[in-house]
């Protein structure tokens, strides 16, 4: 299988003059249509456009290669084009591009990769794609291109090994070799290698993994040029491919890290390690390479901690609790969607409820057809809220095998359910769907070492199968603990309402925010509902404080505040005048923290306020809108608009100061490519 196969004269098109990318695009899909390759060219333009969406394709060198997927294309085939004039593509190394490929593939098979590696290895010699931009015919272009494949020998995805040695090898230095020579020469044998590496793509983003096979090839080509053998390990969408084992760490010189996703580097503790990102791997894998061969590299020590040292290993070396909160913050980022749509069609139920007259009671949202429609489908979506952000932190922390597990424990948090009882039980809220996606993680993580040697499509069925029973028993297990705490709860608050109607209050705004539908918050809203007045009244205010004072302080101190929590602040307001308390669970889901302290002493002052007025209600849902049925609701209104206030400053006061423009970058970092990232090699 050579690039003529996939390539034909008809689909090069010499010395095209375009005026931007889409431009280009457009011409490489009519070639594609041209020879062939197409069921429908408009829909597979389409996918071509939504991939560069996700990422410049640019890879350096005045080269882009676009490639998508999908049931439009016939069958893989390559189109290319070089341009008159340079155009912007984002390429890493800011050139204009002139040379573009596009690569069709229907989705089946591995064609589109062992074209994709063809190329990437072929224009990582960059004289071939210079004599290719100056080519000045279709079969010029084409002799080139075979030309370079034939001298390269090159059998892509395979690595065949020499006959087996000695141990020890003779490493002597570093000698250049004949890349025209056979790549047997590169890679060492299943025994021992000098260099090993490790590739990875990030864990949300782009969807293929074309990243990982160019940095892949990279490294392996660098190696054929340096005469030495190495092993590459990848981390794909479909797993880990070619794992390094414990004996090939311990005897390898040292270890190469070229990844923008999560390397567990426990492993390579007391080694010589050089580290870059995913495209430091592709557009500098010799030099990677060269560096990791010399006395410079430092040796990685998992607990060091030196003063003074670059920063890129001290972010290699930071302890646990960092990435904790990094795992939370991808798990609320995912939440965020279903929080804000959830809870605006509660609220529309509610208001279309209230439009037709129907009164303050347990039934409203359900009373009308159309607004038992909106507020059953807000409140399916708010169900559906916990289990996602439990899978987001599960996947954030061991990979896509960890999506169900973490869905499985997150949906069981969510419901209450113990080894006797599969429902119905007591909650353990938003504290306990984050422990279920932290630990469907960390089950995940360890199944993944323990069945690493067996094959993917075997090994992705235990992860899954015994993660859910493994992550399933001990959120059962631990759920008691729940029940505890809420009948513990139920008594002081018991015990509170003999002493103080104002300290009762407080009490009650406290619990109501403090775990956002776990134990503590039903047994307010449980003990208000039995005794009714004052009591749903200082519920309710804290119902809507909450909220408020998150959408408040991400509004006023934006600079405190990460770009997701912001875009979130605006439907936070209407979530927190209707008083539906979800609205903060994705900003204590992210900074626990620092979000349940201010909240608790915010809705805890409106509660305490609304009690001292004597304000009081027959409902504790429908925010600022069944204020209309409260007697005292201008006091109840003062609360919760001095629980907001006190709530949005101590946001603020304990919230460190975020950087806009970096805020900004990481959270597009899922639809940027690997290319963009800052070199550190």
């Amino acid at each position: 299988m050579q690039i003529r196969d996939f390539l034909m004269p008809e689909g090069i098109l010499i010395g095209y003059n375009a005026q931007d990318k889409k431009g280009v695009l457009d011409m490489l899909v009519e070639l594609h249509d041209r020879c062939g390759n197409l069921k429908n060219a408009a829909s597979y333009y389409e996918q071509v456009l939504a991939r560069e969406e996700e990422g410049t394709t640019a890879v350096g060198g005045a080269t882009a290669i676009p490639h998508a997927q999908g049931g439009a294309v016939r069958r893989t085939g390559l189109c290319a084009v070089t341009l008159r004039e340079g155009i912007d593509w984002g390429a890493p190394d800011g050139a204009p591009v002139q040379l573009v490929f596009l690569i069709a593939s229907p989705g089946q098979g591995s064609e589109h990769l062992s074209v994709l590696s063809r190329l990437i290895t072929m224009l990582m010699n960059k004289s071939v794609a210079r004599a290719l931009i100056r080519a000045e015919s279709p079969e010029a272009f084409l002799s080139i291109l075979e030309e370079e494949e034939q001298a390269r020998k090159m059998e892509p995805h395979k690595i065949p090994m020499p006959k087996p040695r000695d141990y020890p090898p003779n490493w002597t230095d570093v000698q250049s070799a004949d890349p025209r020579d056979s790549v047997e020469h590169a890679f060492g044998t299943q025994e021992y290698y000098r260099l090993l590496a490790v590739v990875s793509q990030p864990e949300e983003g782009i969807a293929d993994n074309a990243y990982v096979y160019m940095a892949t090839q990279a490294l392996q080509s660098a190696a054929v040029q340096l005469g030495v053998e190495i092993k590459v390990e990848t981390w794909e969408s479909e797993g880990v491919e070619n794992a390094l084992t414990e004996q090939e760490i311990q005897r390898a010189q040292a270890v190469v890290i070229a990844a923008d996703g999560t390397v567990d580097m426990t492993r390579f503790d007391g080694k010589r390690v050089i580290r870059g990102s995913l495209g430091d791997g592709i557009r500098c894998g010799e030099k990677m390479l060269r560096r990791a061969l010399s006395d410079t590299v430092p040796v990685y020590h998992q607990n060091a901690h030196r003063k003074g040292a670059k920063k890129a290993h001290r972010a290699a070396e930071r302890p646990a609790l960092p990435s904790l909160f990094g795992y939370l913050q991808k798990g609320a980022a995912a939440s965020l969607p279903f929080y804000a749509a959830g809870g605006l069609l509660k609220m529309l139920g509610l208001w279309i409820d209230l439009f037709l007259g129907v009164p303050y009671t347990a039934d409203l949202g359900y009373t009308s057809p159309a607004a038992s429609l909106f507020y059953s489908l807000g409140a399916m979506l708010l169900t559906f809220a916990l289990p996602v952000l439990s899978c987001a932190v599960a996947r954030a922390m061991a990979g896509r095998w960890a999506v169900v597990p973490g869905f499985a424990g997150g949906w069981l948090a969510a419901v209450g359910a113990t080894l006797e009882k599969s429902g119905g039980g007591i909650s353990s809220g938003l504290f306990g769907v984050l422990l279920a996606g932290l630990g469907a993680g960390v089950v995940t993580l360890a199944l993944q070492k323990l069945f690493s040697s067996l094959p993917t499509a075997f090994s992705g069925f235990l992860y899954t199968f015994l993660g859910v029973l493994c992550t399933g028993a001990a959120v059962c297990g631990v759920h008691p603990l729940a029940a505890a705490l809420y009948s513990g709860t139920l008594s002081l608050l018991e015990t509170a309402q003999g002493s103080s109607a104002i300290l009762l209050g407080a009490l009650l705004g406290a619990c109501a925010a403090l775990d956002m539908g776990g134990p503590l918050s039903r047994a307010a809203f449980v003990f208000a509902s039995m005794q009714g007045g004052e009591a749903l009244a200082c519920v309710a205010a804290a119902a809507v404080t909450v909220p408020l004072s998150t959408a408040l302080a991400a509004s006023v101190f934006r600079g405190r505040f990460p770009l997701p929590q912001r875009q979130n602040g605006p439907a936070n307001y209407l979530l927190g005048l209707s008083g539906i308390l979800e609205g903060a669970a994705p900003f204590a889901a992210a900074s626990p923290l620092r979000i349940l302290p201010a909240c608790l002493v915010g809705s805890a002052a409106a509660g305490s306020i609304t009690a001292a007025f004597g304000c009081s209600t027959t409902v504790s849902f429908g925010g600022v809108f069944a204020f209309g049925a409260m007697d005292g609701w201008m006091y109840a209104l003062l609360a919760v608009i001095t629980g907001a206030l006190i709530g949005m400053l101590l946001l603020a006061a304990l919230g460190k100061v975020h950087v806009p423009e970096e805020d900004a970058r990481d959270v597009s970092s899922e639809r940027q490519t690997p290319m963009k990232q800052e070199s550190v090699s």
